[in-house]
C-alpha cells in the first residue's frame, strides 16, 4: 500500500518538519552545506522525539546532482513503527523519498514538491528495505542530503 499512512495522527510533527528546511547554520563550518543537513536532522530527530519516536539508525548522509537518486539499504524490525524523513542543503528545491520492501515492492513514498520528505511503515515481519532518496531539483551542480530512521 503507498501513502502516508498514520502521518495524518502526527501534524505537529509535520510542522516542525517542515520549519527544518529554513534552518541556517553559522560560516565557521568547514562545509556549511554538510552542517546543514547534520543540524536539520538533528532537529527532525528532536520533533520526532515529541511523538515518542527514537533514532533508531546511524543517519546517513550523501550527495546526488539534479535528477539522480540513490538507495539505502536498512533493516526494520517487525511491528515497530518507523518514520524515513530526508533532510537536504541550502540548494535543494524538492527532495523526494520511496520505500521498497525486500522484494522491490513499493511500500510507502512521498514524491510532494517539498525539501523535507517523511515516509512510514510498521513492517509486519523483520527485512532489509531499500530507501531510494530521489533530488528532484537542485539548484547547484550537487546537493547534500541525510536520511534518518525513528523508530517507536
Amino acid at each position: 500500500m503507498v501513502g502516508h499512512q498514520g502521518l495524518w495522527k502526527l501534524p505537529s510533527l509535520l510542522g516542525l518538519l517542515l520549519m527544518v528546511s529554513g534552518v541556517g547554520v553559522a560560516q565557521a563550518q568547514p562545509n556549511p552545506f554538510l552542517a546543514s543537513v547534520r543540524q536539520q536532522l538533528r532537529e527532525a530527530g528532536r520533533a520526532a522525539e515529541q511523538e515518542g519516536y527514537r533514532l533508531s539508525h546511524d543517519p546517513f548522509t550523501g550527495k546526488l546532482r539534479p535528477k539522480e537518486a540513490e538507495f539505502i539499504t536498512i533493516t526494520l524490525k517487525a511491528n515497530v513503527s518507523y518514520l524515513l524523513v530526508a533532510v537536504c542543503d541550502q540548494d535543494c528545491r524538492d527532495m523526494d523519498l520511496r520505500l521498497f520492501d525486500e522484494n522491490r515492492n513499493l511500500i510507502s513514498e512521498d514524491m510532494s514538491p517539498d525539501a523535507v520528505p517523511v515516509v512510514s511503515v510498521t513492517p509486519k515481519r523483520t527485512a532489509t528495505f531499500r530507501v531510494q532518496a530521489i533530488m528532484s531539483r537542485c539548484a547547484a551542480r550537487d546537493c547534500l542530503y541525510g536520511v534518518g530512521a525513528f523508530a517507536r
